[in-house]
């Protein structure tokens, strides 16, 4: 899944005016937010991701944790853990006991999925944006922002962007499928600049002789 969204339609030279205001305040907001998280040494954010289909009403939740050093990261989900080094990614499927082994090439515009440091450069991809104002949230006062895709031929149609004020930094995050599934990530913990050894982001064969690995590489 490709994390991206939908077009602004522009009625009036009234409108055009309030659109260009509100783009503008949108974009602070996410220069902001690179700003503040490039400043960071490390992050490390425990989630929750919510599925929901609008088509079969069907509803998922579950936990997950990730740790950011540079373009280094490690994903702990329910079923499976993904290390990146900066160069190899190794994607441990915990049930399968099996590790798949792969070298990414990072693609500019937004290749979030293989490397999810790219969020925070959100506001340099293909995408135009509007701010919607300040809400309340589970006791929060947020920063509401929609982001749409140039690129029309794209799987997802919006995505609703809630940023807290003081640090600018990402809430939670709301995607818009074009075929009726929402997918939600809520930060529940967010810790930043703490120590975390390079060996985090990379699969321990030794720990885990049992594993299967299949290397993918050419």
């Amino acid at each position: 899944m490709k994390i991206q969204t939908l077009l602004i339609a522009l009625l009036s030279i009234l409108h055009l005016q309030v659109a260009a205001q509100q783009e503008s305040a949108a974009g602070e907001l996410l220069e902001k937010l690179a700003e503040n998280n490039r400043a960071y040494q490390s992050i490390r954010a425990d989630f929750t991701f919510h599925y929901q289909s609008l088509q079969s009403d069907a509803r998922n939740a579950w936990k997950g944790t990730i740790t950011m050093k540079g373009k280094k990261y490690r994903l702990e989900l329910r079923n499976s853990t993904v290390y990146y080094n900066g160069k190899t990614l190794w994607n441990y499927l915990h049930e399968a006991g099996e590790v798949n082994i792969s070298e990414p090439v990072e693609q500019e515009g937004g290749d979030i999925l293989n490397h999810p440091h790219q969020i925070f450069d959100i506001h340099q991809m293909d995408l135009k944006n509007q701010y919607l104002g300040k809400e309340k949230k589970d006791g929060h006062e947020l920063y509401a922002i929609d982001l749409f895709p140039n690129d029309l031929d794209q799987e997802y149609s919006r995505i609703r962007l809630y940023l807290e004020q003081s640090p600018v930094q990402i809430h939670s995050t709301r995607i818009f499928a074009k075929d009726g599934s929402r997918y939600t990530i809520e930060i529940n913990n967010l810790t930043t600049d703490q120590p975390v050894a390079d060996s985090t982001f990379v699969f321990n064969k030794k720990a885990h002789p049992d594993v299967e690995v299949i290397d993918m590489r050419f």
